[in-house]
């Protein structure tokens, strides 16, 4: 059976598909996917929702649109509470989104939770206490609030 006429095809429908999910209807339609689940009533589920939530979010901020990232990550924020795998080191990507979006007091006051919470031991991914000090102690000497 010779499927050398399938190649292309498959290709092309391969780019399109991949094309779609990275437009604005296609990063909406990742996120009803990953919140069409009720949180709480099965665990994998809600693994790889708040997975999903996760990468979209931090997708979004590669693409600097850091009002959608910082919406996303705070639904997967408010969906899944502290016992989501996810919870803290959304809530540090989160401190990036308000700073592009100059809301330096509110991004000061998510890294002092972070401090108080010592997140590193919840999440690796989060920088230890050190260099969240260090870094509100600056946010808070430039902008000067």
């Amino acid at each position: 059976m010779d499927l050398s006429g399938l190649k292309w095809p498959i290709i092309i429908v391969v780019v399109v598909g991949i094309g779609f999910l990275a437009t604005s209807p296609g990063i909406n339609y990742m996120v009803t996917k990953f919140t069409t689940a009720v949180p709480g009533q099965d665990v994998e589920r809600d693994k790889i929702d708040e997975m999903g939530l996760t990468r979209v979010g931090g997708y979004l901020l590669y693409l600097f649109k850091y009002q959608k990232a910082k919406a996303v990550m705070q639904m997967s924020i408010d969906r899944y509470g502290p016992g989501g795998a996810n919870y803290w080191y959304n809530k540090y990507r989160i401190v990036r989104c308000l700073e592009k979006m100059k809301q330096y007091e509110v991004a000061h006051s998510v890294l002092q939770e972070l401090v108080t919470n010592d997140a590193k031991q919840y999440d690796k991914r989060v920088p230890n206490n050190d260099n969240l000090r260090m870094r509100a102690s600056k946010l808070k000497a430039v902008h000067g609030f």
